[in-house]
């Protein structure tokens, strides 16, 4: 269980504060060349990695 709180940290903490990296994580497969995301990818994943940050905080102090 520890295990999965502290990847889930850190990929929320990746997506929080890079968005970008987040994103490129995620889509690297997808596209061929120079692809860039729009800002409502960039957005999404700033929000998704702010609900990990959330999620695994709380299981931690759960525990």
């Amino acid at each position: 269980m520890w295990l999965f709180i502290i990847v889930l940290f850190v990929l929320g903490l990746i997506g929080a504060i890079y968005p970008k990296a987040s994103w490129f994580i995620s889509n690297w497969w997808r596209f061929q060349g120079e692809a860039e995301p729009s800002q409502v990818s960039l957005f999404v994943h700033r929000i998704t990695g702010l609900v990990f940050l959330v999620v695994s905080i709380s299981m931690f102090f759960q525990r």
